[in-house]
């Protein structure tokens, strides 16, 4: 009979095979998890490669708004304005399409966005660009105390919350000398702070820069808008009350009108014909060569009375009787020993001229007479083709069409009257088409000044500028990441420049996508990363 002692396992195998299974099982869900980590991490890098060229593609329909920009200002002023126009034209610069196309679910837009003020205050955002030359430029203000003495502490005084001794302050960064005003500070002052530095005197390269001037703030200079968006969102009206609860600066509160809504470092205008040719210059040596140009674009008794004008110089004193009929005699080969500080001096000017064989000289009046009609319809031509400044760009004349109450009393020569007068009168209806609204001078032909006051006047203030400031936002049709700078554009150059770019991506987007002009799909069919990639 055999024996069954050997048909039972032992123990101790039966603790070891139970063992070996729990190490199996321990090592497959290792290696599982292992996978599922791979996995997942593979998926994350994905997703992060795609992200951060979603992100390139955002700075490159940034970048494409830009070019557009630089396109569009190169063009000739009435063209822009077929177009629409640069100030608010939702048609040109609101969600253009640059990858994709209406059937495709990806794509890629940019707008171009500027604040909309009304009353002085932003009240919205708009689909265009901001002249800097609405604003006071900072470079100009050491030219308007050599001037008038004093005039750019006036002109800094007119911002809200300045203090003089913050405006000495700021004079004395942008002036060329080392010598410090009443309440200022030079390199002395600076030299005594922690991490010691020196004052640029000479204009700042952006408006950040003051940042550096003794006292200047960011509240100051950007006020309550954190986000870059023109507008005080909820958060930051909240931050702004919670400083102004725990500072005792005039400037903490949402409410003050930034100084960097007011104040500019880059404002400029062409000095060229609308065609884009240099202006005559009324003040060149070369008599025959003026007579030529003017002849080329103005009626030749205007060419005439300019070069005897030029020759003789003004007749002081009343007006006497003058030659009606009889053309003024022309002797190129009598030099110009007069010039002419404007255009101005021409209105209402009379020469006088020697006349062979009689004893009294001839007296030819200026065609161009001191009468609003007439001066409303020939000086915007003799602006146009002509001028007394050197140099084919002119800096820091202030827009009067566009520039805020503010930056108008900042002016030499404005006074509060004026201001109401001009703001009184920018709000009535003018159709684009009035030549008179090119130039600043419609406060004279409109009768809002005298002809001396606009004489004056005429060295500051101007009706157009060619440096714009905007914000150009790239963006897609879906949630994803977008871009944004803002940039000042430089038109007086050809090509059109870049002079100023700020990266504003870190701020967030600043605005709604749909408002943005894009078109969003539905949640249910929307495209993720992922499933537009498989």
């Amino acid at each position: 009979m055999m024996s069954t002692k050997n048909q039972h396992p032992r123990k101790g195998s039966t603790r070891r095979g139970g063992f070996v299974l729990f190490l199996v099982v321990v090592v497959v869900a290792m290696l599982s998890l292992s996978g599922l980590t791979y996995v997942s991490l593979l998926y994350t890098e994905h997703k992060a490669v795609h992200l951060s060229g979603d992100e390139l593609q955002a700075e490159y329909l940034v970048g494409s708004g830009e070019e557009m920009l630089k396109v569009f200002l190169s063009m000739p002023y009435a063209q822009q304005e077929e177009l629409g126009g640069w100030s608010d034209n939702p048609d040109h610069f609101r969600g253009v399409l640059v990858l994709g196309n209406d059937r495709s679910p990806w794509r890629g837009r940019f707008s171009i966005v500027s604040p909309k003020v009304e009353d002085g205050k932003v009240t919205d955002i708009r689909f265009g660009l901001q002249n800097e030359s609405a604003k006071l430029n900072l470079g100009v203000l050491p030219q308007w105390d050599r001037s008038h003495p004093d005039a750019g502490r006036q002109a800094l005084m007119h911002l809200p919350g300045m203090t003089e001794a913050v405006a000495d302050a700021i004079l004395d960064w942008v002036d060329a000398d080392a010598n410090t005003r009443p309440q200022g500070a030079e390199e002395d002052y600076y030299q005594g702070v922690l991490a010691p530095y020196a004052p640029r005197n000479a204009p700042p390269t952006s408006l950040e820069e003051l940042l550096l001037v003794r006292d200047v703030t960011y509240e100051m200079l950007f006020g309550a808008d954190r986000n870059g968006n023109y507008l005080i969102d909820s958060d930051e009206a909240a931050q702004a009350q919670s400083d102004s609860s725990m500072s005792s600066s005039p400037m903490s509160t949402e409410e003050r009108t930034p100084w960097a809504s007011l104040l500019t470092v880059y404002s400029a205008e062409r000095n060229l014909t609308p065609e884009g040719k240099p202006r005559i210059d009324l003040n060149q040596r070369d008599l025959t060569k003026l007579h030529e140009q003017l002849s080329a674009v103005l009626p030749e008794p205007w060419a005439r009375f300019i070069i005897a004008y030029r020759q003789r110089g003004r007749l002081k004193g009343q007006p006497k009787a003058a030659m009606s009929e009889e053309e003024i005699p022309l002797d190129l080969s009598s030099p110009g020993k007069f010039r002419l500080r404007s255009v101005l001096d021409l209105v209402g000017a009379q020469v006088s001229i020697p006349h062979e064989g009689k004893p009294k000289r001839l007296v030819f009046s200026s065609p161009l007479a001191n009468d609003s009609s007439a001066m409303r319809d020939a000086l915007p031509k003799l602006l146009d083709y002509t001028t007394t400044v050197r140099g084919q760009v002119i800096r820091g004349r202030v827009n009067v069409d566009l520039a805020p109450e503010t930056v108008l009393r900042a002016i030499p020569g404005m006074d509060d009257a004026l201001v109401g007068r001009i703001i009184a009168a920018r709000a009535a209806p003018v159709g684009k088409e009035d030549p008179g609204r090119r130039h600043a001078l419609w406060l004279l032909t409109d009768g809002l000044v005298t002809l001396e006051q606009m004489k004056a006047l005429l060295p500051y203030v101007t009706g157009g500028g060619d440096v714009y400031r905007a914000q150009i936002v790239g963006f897609f049709d879906q949630p994803t990441p977008t871009a944004r700078v803002e940039v000042v554009i430089d038109a007086t150059v050809t090509p059109p420049r870049q002079v100023y770019w700020k990266n504003l991506r870190d701020l967030g987007p600043g605005y709604p996508l749909d408002v943005l002009g894009a078109e969003l799909p539905d949640k249910a069919t929307s495209t993720t990363v992922w499933e537009r990639d498989k």
